[in-house]
């Protein structure tokens, strides 16, 4: 995946789920604990794919991430969706990646190598 240094997003800083000024373009999987869709920048039209997964606990509040990752085309959505689990997203680099664990959300970050985790 190519860095989205076009993209109003990849220079941000404080950026959250709730400001990213994303829209809508096409819907593949919605259910209690996992979402994937593709997603546009209003401002500048790149493409991510977004998975949003709630990991279930029976101890404390439910841990949900986000991933949002730059695509170009067809095949790379496609490599995507033929991940089975979210943590094989991980792979994907660079990604934007939120979570909210322990009752504390972190923010999102750019992922840009494996030990970024």
């Amino acid at each position: 995946m190519r860095k989205p240094t076009q993209c109003v997003l990849w220079n941000e800083v404080g950026l959250t789920p709730e400001t990213l000024d994303l829209e809508m373009v096409r819907v593949f999987v919605r259910s209690e604990h996992i979402e994937r869709d593709l997603l546009k920048c209003c401002e500048c039209g790149q493409l991510y794919f977004h998975e949003w997964y709630e990991h279930i606990s029976f101890k404390h509040d439910d841990d949900m991430y986000d991933t949002y990752i730059p695509i170009e085309t067809e095949e790379e959505i496609q490599q995507l969706l033929d991940t089975k689990t979210s943590a094989d997203l991980a792979k994907f680099l660079p990604q934007l990646h939120g979570s909210y664990t322990n009752n504390k959300n972190d923010g999102l970050r750019w992922i840009e190598k494996p030990e970024d985790f």
